[in-house]
C-alpha cells in the first residue's frame, strides 16, 4: 500500500470509529454519574495501553531502522577496504576483483531503491554469483602467499557475511498481526472517546479531530519507520554514493 493511501486510510479510520462512539453514546438514555466514572476508566485504559504500545512499537521500529543504517555503514566499509586491499594484487586480479567491487557496491545502491518485488528477488538471486567472482578473484590473486592472504581474504569474507546480515535486517519487522492490533486499540481508544462525548450530547470536534490525526499520524510513523524500503522514510544511501565516488578517483 502506498504511504499517502495508508496515512489516509488511518485517518479515515480513527475519525469513523470516533463517529460512531458518538452515535451509540448519543442512544444511551440519560445515565447516572457512576456509568460515567466507569466509561472514564475504561476510556482512560484503552488509551493508556494504546499509549504504550504505540510508544513500545515505534521504539522499537526505530532501533530497527537504525540498525539497518549501520548495517549499510559497515558493508561500506568492507568494501572500501576490499577495494583498497585488491591494491596489493597482482595487476590482472587486482583490476578483476575491482571492477567486480564496484559493481557489487551498484547493485547494493539499486537494491536500496527497488519497489517491484520480482525484481528485487532477481538482484538478490544475482548477489551469490557476484560474491563468487569476488572470493575467485581474491584467491587468484593471493596464491599461495599466506602474508598477502592474511591481508586481502579477510575483508572479502567480512562483506559476504554482511549481506547475510543485511538482508536479515531488512527482512526484520513488527509482524502484521501486532501493528493490526494496535490499530484495532487505537480505534476502540477513538470510539470510546467518541462514545463520552455522545452521553452528554455534545461533540468536541477540534479537539477529537486533533486526537485523531496524532493517532493516525503516530501509527503511520511506526508503520513507515518499520518498513523503509516501502515508505517515505528511507535509509541513507550516502554511503554506498560516497564509496562509488572513491572508487572512480
Amino acid at each position: 500500500m502506498l504511504p499517502e493511501v495508508l496515512a489516509f486510510v488511518l485517518l479515515a479510520v480513527m475519525l469513523a470509529a470516533h463517529e460512531i462512539g458518538y452515535r451509540c453514546g448519543c442512544r444511551v438514555g440519560l445515565v447516572d454519574e457512576d456509568y460515567k466514572r466507569h466509561v472514564e476508566m475504561i476510556r482512560n485504559a484503552i488509551l493508556g495501553l494504546v499509549t504504550f504500545l504505540v510508544g513500545f512499537s515505534f521504539a522499537a521500529a526505530g532501533t530497527r531502522y537504525i540498525d539497518r543504517q549501520d548495517m549499510i555503514v559497515k558493508e561500506a566499509n568492507a568494501i572500501g577496504t576490499s577495494y583498497l586491499r585488491a591494491m596489493l594484487l597482482p595487476e590482472r586480479q587486482r583490476d578483476q576483483l575491482q571492477a567486480t567491487l564496484r559493481q557489487y557496491t551498484n547493485d547494493r545502491l539499486r537494491l536500496l531503491h527497488v519497489s517491484d518485488e520480482a525484481d528485487r528477488r532477481r538482484r538478490l538471486g544475482a548477489v551469490g554469483g557476484m560474491q563468487a567472482k569476488i572470493w575467485q578473484a581474491g584467491i587468484e590473486g593471493v596464491g599461495g602467499d599466506r602474508v598477502l592472504a592474511t591481508l586481502v581474504l579477510p575483508p572479502l569474507n567480512e562483506l559476504i557475511d554482511l549481506h547475510t546480515a543485511h538482508l536479515s535486517a531488512a527482512q526484520r519487522h513488527i509482524p502484521t498481526m501486532i501493528l493490526a492490533l494496535i490499530v484495532v486499540m487505537t480505534a476502540l481508544g477513538m470510539l470510546m472517546l467518541g462514545y463520552d462525548s455522545g452521553l452528554v450530547r455534545r461533540r468536541y470536534f477540534v479537539l477529537s479531530s486533533l486526537f485523531g490525526v496524532v493517532a493516525a499520524a503516530s501509527l503511520w510513523v511506526t508503520v513507515d519507520l518499520d518498513r523503509p524500503r516501502l515508505g517515505f522514510i528511507r535509509v541513507s544511501d550516502l554511503p554506498y554514493l560516497d564509496l562509488l565516488q572513491s572508487m572512480n578517483r
